[in-house]
């Protein structure tokens, strides 16, 4: 980004910074602050200026309008005194943070669109998992869109807020079924059934389908030969022996039992005895199915991170120039990073590109060559910012 671009860039956050109506986290003043700014090093060298806190909303909303920051972050944790160093901060406690994000989620090559969606459908799993096992409210999740190419989740609940590194690394094993074995859920009792004209009981295999991931294995597995009973019988059959382990007679077998109605009607109360030797690949396939794709790297522990630094929802992101989207659990479904996060306007402006992109913006796609383009000033943002287009 050459300095006349960089200007250009940075008077049109500074003019989002004027007129936008921020969102500011609660117990601001508790939070550490930290920007990067469009400053002589930016984008070559990133420098964070942190340790940053403000006493009001007033004097952060007044710091924004003035430096226009190419990115804002604050403060999970909070402190007594949040602009001292680490070790003199105090800490408070924290919210419960979530980041995900295409690149530990997508491993094969996507375009920005579709890695978007798969990331979103991975956020929607994890809100389940906040929702329905861990029981929180919708009224403490707040759900971000980062700016790029994820998600935040915010959860502020008094539950959660003095958990240690330990316990919080807890939950991420718990939605990505690290370490899950699928035998805690297998259990033999007694089941009624029938011999000849008489009622006996029997001993069965029962699924532990209640709550829990013992209910998300026992809807996964009634996806699974649901689905297998729908296929005609060559597709079915080349499913089941792309599992490995699974021979043409267990793949013959698991298909008629896919499509005996009292057999599913069985399974759907739980009793899997009517698939003796179930393959625990299977198991496997259903868990990967089920679990939240949510991988911290090792460097970059976000959740169990207690002082971690996430980037401030109303903010823009300095490498898209996309809103950082604030919305509730139920807004997530039908929200379009593409449409909703664009903030700045349709305009044209001159740009020459650097090199070839195709990008998706609007509802317009724009497929570009190096060379002089004209382009509405929203798109044109995204590929300055993306390194891929100057300013003419």
């Amino acid at each position: 980004m050459d300095e006349t671009t960089k200007i250009f860039v940075r008077r049109k956050f500074a003019e989002y910074y004027r007129q936008a109506a921020l969102r500011l986290p609660p117990e601001l003043e508790r939070r550490e602050w930290g920007f990067v700014l469009f400053d002589a090093s930016y984008p070559k060298k990133t420098v964070m200026r942190r340790h940053r806190a403000f006493a009001t909303p007033t004097a952060l909303v007044s710091y924004l309008k003035k430096s226009a920051p190419a990115h804002v972050y604050y403060s999970s944790a909070l402190y007594e005194d949040p602009a001292a160093e680490m070790d003199e901060k105090g800490w408070l406690g924290a919210d419960l943070i979530f980041d995900l994000d295409a690149d530990h989620i997508v491993t094969e090559k996507r375009s920005y669109p579709e890695m978007l969606n798969i990331v979103k459908k991975e956020t929607l799993k994890l809100l389940d998992f906040l929702t329905g096992d861990f029981g929180f409210e919708e009224n403490v999740i707040e759900v971000v869109f980062s700016g790029s190419r994820g998600y935040h989740v915010h959860v502020r609940d008094e539950s959660v807020k003095r958990l240690g590194s330990k316990e919080r690394r807890e939950i991420v094993d718990y939605v990505t079924a690290r370490g899950m074995k699928i035998e805690k859920f297998l259990v033999k009792a007694a089941v009624a059934g029938e011999l000849g004209r008489r009622q006996v009981r029997r001993e069965a295999v029962i699924l532990l389908a209640s709550e829990g991931w013992g209910k998300k294995l026992h809807s996964g597995l009634m996806s699974f030969l649901e689905g297998l009973a729908k296929m005609d019988e060559e597709s079915a059959l080349r499913l089941l022996l792309s599992i490995r382990g699974i021979g043409e007679k267990r793949a013959r077998e698991l298909m008629r039992v896919a499509r005996n109605g009292e057999a599913l009607k069985n399974i759907r109360a739980g009793n899997l005895d009517q698939i003796p030797r179930f393959p625990k690949r299977i198991w496997e396939r259903i868990i990967e199915k089920e679990r939240v794709k949510y991988e911290d790297r090792p460097d970059e522990p976000v959740t169990a991170d207690v002082k971690r630094l996430i980037r401030m929802p109303t903010s823009l992101h300095g490498k898209t120039g996309f809103l950082v989207k604030p919305m509730t659990v139920k807004e997530l479904e039908g929200f379009d990073p593409l449409e909703d996060a664009v903030v700045f306007g349709d305009e044209e402006v001159r740009i020459k590109i650097t090199r070839p992109a195709n990008i998706f913006l609007k509802g317009a796609t724009y497929k570009v060559e190096e060379g002089m383009e004209k382009l509405p000033v929203h798109a044109a943002v995204f590929l300055m910012c993306a390194g891929v287009a100057e300013l003419s």
